[in-house]
């Protein structure tokens, strides 16, 4: 019983080994990740130059910092958003962008996902 124990053993070994000798080099890379993320601002730098006007918006459904760095990575991609500052710990956002752009352009990049925004008074 011994001796069918250690063939048993051989021959799995002998199988692995196979297996290992014919598997060849790794071919799987690690996603790159980036360590030193965007610092997204809580707060504008001043007041609006002329030709714009400081949009402000309470949000809802933020928990964290990558949660604020979502909705910033958003209000910045829409056109003509000169500055935007998230704040989460507040659940505000703000943006600066010319007077004529129409605020219904805003809201869009603030309502997705669990995220849900309405202006401040």
């Amino acid at each position: 019983m011994k001796l069918l124990g250690i063939l048993v053993l051989l021959a799995a070994g002998g199988i692995l080994l196979t297996i290992a000798v014919r598997a060849g080099e790794p071919d799987y890379v690690p996603p790159e990740v980036d360590r030193d993320p965007p610092v997204v601002p809580t707060e504008l730098s001043g007041p609006a130059p002329p030709g714009f006007v400081v949009r402000a918006y309470d949000v809802e459904g933020m928990c964290c910092s990558g949660c604020s760095g979502k909705i910033y990575a958003s209000l910045t991609r829409i056109e003509g958003v000169e500055e935007a500052s998230v704040d989460f710990v507040l659940g505000t956002a703000a943006v600066v962008v010319p007077e004529d752009l129409d605020a219904a352009r805003i809201e869009p990049a603030l309502n997705f996902g669990k995220y849900t925004a309405s202006p401040r008074p």
